[in-house]
């Protein structure tokens, strides 16, 4: 390749990531932010169960 191809190689590529870097730029930009409302109906549930529901609970028997 020449130096003519090689300049013409050099630009091509300088506005391909050019054009990359807009575009992704605007895509964030554009991006939805989530309400808190639903944020906080999507955590997540706590993994430990909690045993003292249990024990007053109205379905147990009672102890006599």
């Amino acid at each position: 390749m020449n130096k003519k191809e090689w300049l013409i190689a050099a630009i091509l590529t300088f506005i391909t990531i050019c054009a990359w870097v807009i575009f992704d730029i605007i895509h964030i930009r554009s991006q939805v932010e989530i309400p808190a409302k639903i944020k906080e109906v999507i955590e997540p549930i706590e993994p430990n169960l909690n045993y003292s529901i249990f024990e007053t609970s109205p379905l147990q028997p009672e102890s006599p």
